[in-house]
């Protein structure tokens, strides 16, 4: 199974859709792209492999390939590189709303695969950087 992550960059943050074929499972929030010089990054575009993880800290959570992690977001946190944050909507202001719903529903889906054994895989695809930042036009994307 692929879900597609369909992004787009700002300069402090990366929003997003996740998509299963034609159905979108939520939308997403994650930290803005290397290359408007944060101190934290998303996740490259690509494709990765996820699988359940848990700790006794932060409960359980998706693990993105070698390093990233699919995770529920508290408001007062702050953004984590390479961590996505499910959310199921967003106030007119921008604050993401019911992250904590849109992870659980995301993790139940994917829990049903994972008990069939299934390999379920991550595809992040992006539209071009809006900004004409040197470090920003190279390409990064499949």
């Amino acid at each position: 199974m692929r879900l597609v992550l369909h992004r787009k960059y700002r300069a402090t943050l990366t929003l997003g859709r996740l998509l299963l074929g034609q159905k979108q499972l939520c939308f997403t929030q994650e930290p803005p792209k290397a290359c408007f010089g944060k101190d934290i990054a998303c996740l490259d575009e690509g494709v990765y492999e996820l699988v359940a993880i848990h700790s006794e800290e932060r409960g359980w959570e998706i693990g993105i390939g070698d390093g990233g992690k699919i995770s529920t977001y508290v408001g007062d946190e702050k953004l984590e590189s390479n961590s996505i944050y499910p959310v199921t909507s967003y106030r007119a202001d921008g604050t993401p709303l019911f992250t904590k719903l849109a992870f659980f529903k995301l993790m139940e889906r994917l829990e049903r695969e994972w008990e069939r054994g299934e390999i379920v895989e991550l595809q992040i695809v992006s539209e071009r950087v809006p900004y004409l930042l040197e470090s920003c036009l190279e390409q990064s994307y499949c």
